[in-house]
């Protein structure tokens, strides 16, 4: 069970590598900045997005990478 405040999804191994290949390939620090990153590349043009949105689109342009 997630603290109160944070969701969880459930992603394969193989997504879950992605951030740290985004790290090294865009000079991040963390992975928390590796996925802000991520998002702020995918996302430049919303306003407003559900998490389940967040994590499909982040899906969709991880596996784009590929």
């Amino acid at each position: 069970m997630p603290p109160e405040g944070y969701t969880t999804v459930t992603i394969s191994d193989e997504l879950a590598e992605k951030p740290g290949r985004i790290m090294a390939r865009h000079d991040r620090s963390s992975y928390a900045t590796a996925i802000e990153y991520a998002v702020d590349t995918t996302l430049v043009q919303e306003d407003e997005i559900t998490v389940q949105e967040l994590v499909q689109l982040l899906a969709q342009r991880a596996e784009e990478l590929n």
